[in-house]
């Protein structure tokens, strides 16, 4: 008779996939033995405790994850796989777990502002007018590295590790009241962000008056 239950030889671990690989993929496959009697086939079940987005093939063993897998929302599944032989002879249930692979999906966000602080005009060329600073930690990432957009005023350059945008003139108010720049922010897998920034100059009052009264007073009598 066929009374010994089946031995589940699969795994306890499944081989871990990289989040946004798709829905509907096979991500394990049971396997079992019931060689210790006479045997008319074995069918594979999920326990009733498994995760709700797998499902299994109860012929061929093949579990299948129905929904595209994210590490943000869940980082790991966890099921167990039952085989039965033909005369409804369970095995002892299979723990199985799924670890999903955490990838940098997530682009950065920038932490400093649109507007820079306003500087004074003639207060010398060559100083740091903007430091650029963005945050990269909603999943695992390499760091952010900075430029410009090729439409950014050319005498600004930014420094693409620190973020330090440098105005390579001296401003002056009369030739150039504000300068536009746009900051990316890139963690060198996803695409860039990009931020337009202004800087405004102070205008200052730097030109002396100018006296407009003649160089000689009207003559006035004697004892008056």
């Amino acid at each position: 008779l066929d009374e010994v239950p089946p031995t589940i030889t699969s795994g306890d671990l499944a081989s871990a996939i990289n989040e946004n690989s798709g829905a509907g993929q096979v991500i394990y496959t049971a396997t079992a033995t019931d060689s210790l009697d006479i045997s008319a086939g074995i069918s594979f079940s999920l326990s009733g405790d498994s995760d709700t987005a797998l499902s299994i093939n109860s012929s061929t063993g093949d579990v299948t994850l129905t929904t595209n897998p994210d590490h943000e929302l869940k980082s790991q599944y966890s099921f167990s796989v039952i085989a039965t032989d033909a005369a409804g002879n369970p095995s002892d249930p299979q723990s199985v777990t799924l670890n999903i692979n955490n990838l940098d999906d997530a682009l950065p966000e920038f932490i400093s502002g649109i507007i820079a602080t306003p500087i004074d005009e003639n207060s010398g060329a060559g100083q740091v007018v903007y430091t650029a600073s963005a945050d990269d930690s909603d999943d695992i990432s390499g760091g952010v590295t900075f430029s410009l957009s090729n439409n950014s005023d050319d005498a600004l350059s930014i420094d693409a590790a620190t973020g330090d945008v440098t105005l390579a003139d001296n401003p002056n108010f009369t030739t150039q009241s504000s300068y536009s720049f746009a900051v990316v922010a890139s963690d060198g897998v996803n695409p860039g962000v990009e931020q337009s920034v202004t800087l405004n100059i102070n205008n200052l009052d730097e030109v002396a008056p100018t006296i407009t009264s003649g160089d000689s007073a009207g003559a006035i009598d004697e004892n008056s």
